[in-house]
């Protein structure tokens, strides 16, 4: 079936997936300009939007491809949400959409990627997002040049692929069939990024991947990818970071992000509701909601006040900011559930919130959420 049948605009039943935020103009299909890595890499990028410069990296296996992804709703929605308020930039990684394909794919040269797109428009400092296998390219980079990297997002992130294959069986039947048949293996990937809630996104996805990168190159790299292990940088990271991770995405599991959380000093660790495990799947909104209130604290301090809360609805709070559901607060403090959901719905009037959402940007921009 040809590519863009694919990726025609979802049908109604799937629509509210894709809903447009009044927020986030549309954008007129950007320009794509190239940048040539220290290695003669010729990398593919474009930048949309006004404001502090955020250097979104490509999620999905680091596949992306700059043209497609504007004729693909989701990935145009959650482009377009990120430069609301940001000079949102987008690369192509080496092997991958418009970048030069005659290389290989690599996550361990990927950092080289972002480097040269950084190089040429000649930013100073800037947020960094990595998504999955980016997530790693992004720990990379900014371990080597903490002095760029304001706020550093990690969405599902994972740092040694062999931890990351290991934590999910259904991952690693996905991964077996990749050799055998690439088709087959995006539509696996395709379900379980999805979270197996919506087949028709699913289809759209595994149809863009496949446009992405040249089938026996990218199948080839998943041998490197098995060497690839950022754990040593994480404890060096000096710039304000927060992990996103939705509770039920079949991979990365949620262990192995919280593991990943805790070895980075200070990093704020939030899990969303939902299964889909790249973030514009499935609902942009808690996601998009906490980020912005991360982003909108300078270097990602806030000053510590209880503005108004007792000593147990700050301490009750901290742990709703921190994903945990009403039962595992109950556990936690050896309280009951009634006993959490009143001390919530006090906390709700006093701090003026409506939902999880609201509270968790309360308690980050408070400085109530971050860890002891």
């Amino acid at each position: 079936m040809p590519f863009t049948s694919v990726l025609e605009r979802p049908p109604r039943a799937a629509r509210h997936a894709v809903a447009h935020d009044a927020r986030a103009p549309r954008i007129t299909q950007p320009r794509i300009q190239y940048a040539r890595t220290r290695d003669g890499v010729d990398i593919a990028y474009y930048g949309v939007g006004t404001g502090e410069a955020l250097v979104a990296l490509p999620g999905g296996g680091g596949l992306s491809h700059l043209a497609r992804e504007w004729q693909y709703d989701e990935q145009r929605n959650w482009v377009e949400q990120l430069a609301a308020s940001q000079r949102v930039f987008r690369l192509d990684h080496r092997g991958t959409g418009l970048s030069d394909r005659d290389v290989p794919f690599d996550l361990e040269l990927a950092a080289l990627d972002v480097e040269a797109v950084v190089e040429k428009e000649e930013l100073t400092r800037f947020v960094l997002l990595g998504q999955l296998h980016t997530a790693g390219a992004a720990i990379m980079y900014a371990a080597r040049h903490s002095e760029r990297v304001s706020h550093l997002v990690l969405w599902s992130p994972f740092s040694n692929y062999r931890e990351f294959l290991q934590s999910s069986p259904p991952l690693q039947a996905a991964r077996a069939a990749a050799t055998k048949d690439w088709v087959t293996y995006t539509e696996l990937i395709a379900q379980e990024a999805a979270g197996w809630v919506d087949m028709e996104q699913a289809r759209r996805f595994a149809a863009y991947m496949r446009e992405c990168a040249n089938e026996d190159q990218y199948v080839g790299s998943m041998e490197r990818f098995s060497k690839f292990d950022v754990s040593a940088q994480l404890n060096t990271l000096k710039m304000p970071v927060l992990v996103l991770h939705r509770r039920g995405a079949v991979f990365p599991s949620v262990e192995l992000v919280s593991k990943l959380a805790a070895d980075i000093p200070g990093a704020r660790l939030v899990l969303l509701q939902g299964a889909a495990a790249v973030p514009f799947l499935g609902d942009l909104t808690e996601g998009l909601a906490v980020m912005r209130d991360f982003l909108s604290v300078p270097n990602g301090a806030g000053q510590r006040s209880r503005g108004g809360l007792t000593e147990r609805e700050a301490e009750i709070l901290a742990l709703l900011a921190a994903g945990q559901s009403n039962k595992e607060i109950a556990r936690a403090l050896t309280i009951s559930t009634r006993t959490v959901e009143r001390h919530i719905g006090n906390v709700y009037t006093k701090i003026r919130a409506h939902n999880r959402a609201q509270a968790t940007a309360y308690a980050f921009r408070h400085g109530l959420a971050s860890p002891e």
